[in-house]
């Protein structure tokens, strides 16, 4: 139930509301407050631990995501990803650590110790949509206004204004569950903004949909960061996360691998330098051949057509590139030289 009119993240409301003097105190002032970690942050997961049936999923796991953020989590499956989603909005209670939110008065609140205080501040889309199927768009935005305690007023242009971002306005009349799976989830993003959250978790918010709809859904995922809210996005799509995500952590059995933007990752974790060549007669075998006597190339792959090589000396291979391909009489029509994908970099990683 939600009082009426109380800000549960101001502490002078919930005083003022006839709550504990001393109780408002001790939940806004823990000692993690002072913690340096904290200094900028939105927000701060500080060494938190889970487990199911003895079977640990989570250990130690500390994260410090400032405001305003696109930050992304990356991980194999079963890595504890959505786990780690429901423990920071405190959907879980975790068996040891602790969440730290700031408020926008700039107070550091527990999760765990007073998750009323902190529920208006998150917004959660999950990955299976909550919204109900039966209700118009416009119904399922205004239950959930209701629940958050806005005002007729507020609901109608709160309504209106999220479904103009996630372009949904033209089927505001329209049964949830006759929405196409991308906009179900584009509608479960906005039930998650209807009380504009400071920040808003997604996980895997462009799973199931094509290339074009992961594009679209991104914008939308940028135009909300840019209105200010934090994002914090879990997903197993590693390019975009790449892409879009200024701050990236890899979760890797139960732990945080590392924590950094993806140039830090990539030259952390990959040395070779990554060739993209074509030919115009499409054939490598004589390239791969010749190459391996001088024991350049790390590995190589095929990809559409190209000759994807790996290496730690660019310079000399490139030069030896040349040479062979005019040698065999063949010509380069386009070659490209780049550090490895964040992709490459998260599976030398993990492995």
């Amino acid at each position: 139930m939600v009082d009426d009119g109380i800000d549960f993240s101001n502490s002078k409301d919930l005083i003022k509301a006839g709550w504990p003097k001393e109780m408002v105190n001790e939940h806004f002032n823990t000692n993690v407050q002072k913690s340096s970690s904290l200094i900028g942050s939105a927000i701060y997961i500080d060494n938190i631990s889970k487990s199911f049936n003895n079977r640990p999923v989570l250990s130690n796991v500390s994260l410090a995501i400032k405001p305003g953020e696109i930050f992304g989590i990356i991980g194999l499956s079963g890595t504890g990803k959505t786990t780690l989603l429901n423990l920071i909005v405190g959907f879980l209670e975790p068996d040891a650590g602790d969440v730290v939110v700031k408020t926008p008065e700039g107070s550091n609140v527990s999760v765990l110790k007073f998750p009323e205080m902190i529920k208006s501040i998150f917004g959660f889309s999950t990955q299976y949509p909550s919204f109900y199927s039966k209700l118009t768009l416009k119904e399922n935005l205004a239950y959930f206004g209701e629940l958050f305690g806005l005002k007729q007023g507020e609901i109608y242009e709160r309504t209106n204004e999220l479904l103009r971002l996630v372009k949904l306005k033209a089927f505001e009349n329209t049964l949830a569950g006759n929405l196409s799976g991308g906009m179900q989830k584009r509608l479960d993003i906005a039930c998650a903004l209807i009380h504009k959250p400071n920040i808003l978790l997604l996980d895997e918010p462009t799973a199931d949909l094509d290339p074009l709809l992961r594009r679209q859904m991104w914008k939308i995922i940028k135009d909300i960061n840019k209105k200010g809210t934090t994002v914090i996005v879990a997903s197993h799509f590693i390019d975009e996360i790449e892409h879009y995500c200024s701050k990236v952590a890899v979760l890797n059995k139960g732990i945080i691998s590392f924590e950094g933007s993806s140039d830090d990752i990539k030259n952390k974790y990959t040395t070779n330098f990554e060739v993209q060549l074509r030919t115009s007669s499409g054939k490598y075998e004589y390239l791969l051949q010749e190459l391996a006597k001088h024991s350049l190339v790390a590995r190589n792959k095929m990809l559409d057509g190209k000759l994807i090589l790996y290496t730690s000396t660019p310079k000399k291979l490139l030069s030896d590139l040349f040479k062979i391909v005019a040698k065999h009489r063949d010509n380069v029509e386009s070659l490209d030289l780049a550090k490895p994908s964040l992709k490459e970099a998260f599976e030398a990683l993990v492995q």
